[in-house]
């Protein structure tokens, strides 16, 4: 038996439904008018603009980078301070300098996440991240000490294989590297078959290469061009000598260099380097010498 034809096919009760709602929609009264700002209203609105802007000015004054325009500066000078990641306090006293240092992340070290989140965490300061790539040196005694427990060093007998996948590895503990510089690595940076192991997985990122230059002997520099990876040589080690005058001796050097070519300096963690730093960065900015990240020295070698 055939059921009934209903009155209404559900097309039909659909175009009801609409039409309903549109005359809703036409009948329904316009929503009010928003209340007009009163002069009490408009003074707090503008009384709070005023803090915000002198907020920001005091922010400038007290804590904003001091940072000359490349064109008008006589220097440029790069600081990387390497072995960042094996502590926090001296770390932070450097953080707080108000210079665009670039901090070279060690990847196996225990605060090495720790570090890239205060690195990357103010957008007002940014500061560029390297990834400080442990390799074998001729001695190899350092590898040993408690104070690298956890980082894992590219060595002179691993084949070309494992060079690739230790340094792909490192570099996902560092996500944020713009660029990587060797850790050590006097022996292995002569060894020209293991740097050509190693820099077309670094070219594979898109990161540049910062030969530390920790022999006389490297080639990983010439290994990095060839492989067609940008790169870039240290010029001084400011902390070779780990005495405070020393370290000032050597930052006046590089200084110095910098009037007349773009000159990278590298460091490391140290009361004596931050009460240098702290104390001739500003008579450097003075003199018109100016503090850049690595990158920027780069874009100007390569332009």
């Amino acid at each position: 038996m055939s059921r009934p034809a209903s009155r209404l096919s559900h097309p039909a009760i659909l175009v009801a439904w609409v039409a309903l709602a549109g005359a809703l929609f036409l009948l329904a009264e316009p929503p009010p008018e928003p209340p007009s700002v009163g002069p009490d209203d408009q003074a707090i609105r503008d009384r709070m603009a005023d803090w915000a802007v002198r907020d920001a000015e005091q922010w400038t004054v007290d804590e904003a980078d001091s940072t000359l325009a490349w064109d008008q500066a006589k220097g440029h000078l790069a600081i990387v301070i390497d072995d960042v990641g094996r502590e926090l306090d001296l770390f932070e006293d450097l953080l707080d300098l108000r210079f665009a240092l670039t901090f070279s992340v060690l990847p196996g070290s225990v605060y090495a996440a720790g570090v890239q989140q205060r690195l990357l965490g103010d957008d007002r300061r940014p500061r560029e991240v390297l990834m400080h790539l442990p390799m074998e040196p001729l001695d190899a005694a350092p590898m040993q000490l408690d104070v690298a427990a956890g980082e894992i060093y590219l060595l002179a007998s691993d084949d070309p294989a494992q060079l690739r996948a230790k340094t792909l590895a490192a570099l996902d503990r560092v996500p944020h590297a713009v660029g990587v510089n060797n850790h050590m690595g006097s022996k292995l940076t002569a060894d020209a078959e293991a740097m050509a192991a190693i820099m077309p997985a670094l070219r594979e990122r898109g990161v540049f290469f910062l030969d530390s230059r920790t022999t006389p002997a490297t080639v990983a520099a010439a290994q990095a061009e060839q492989a067609g990876l940008p790169t870039l040589s240290r010029h001084v080690f400011l902390d070779h000598d780990p005495e405070r005058e020393a370290i000032r001796t050597a930052l006046l050097l590089a200084a110095d260099r910098s009037l007349t070519e773009p000159t990278v300096a590298i460091a490391h963690p140290s009361p004596a380097v931050i009460e240098v730093l702290r104390e001739e960065l500003p008579r450097l900015h003075a003199r018109g010498v100016g503090v850049y990240p690595a990158s920027r020295l780069l874009a100007a070698h390569t332009r």
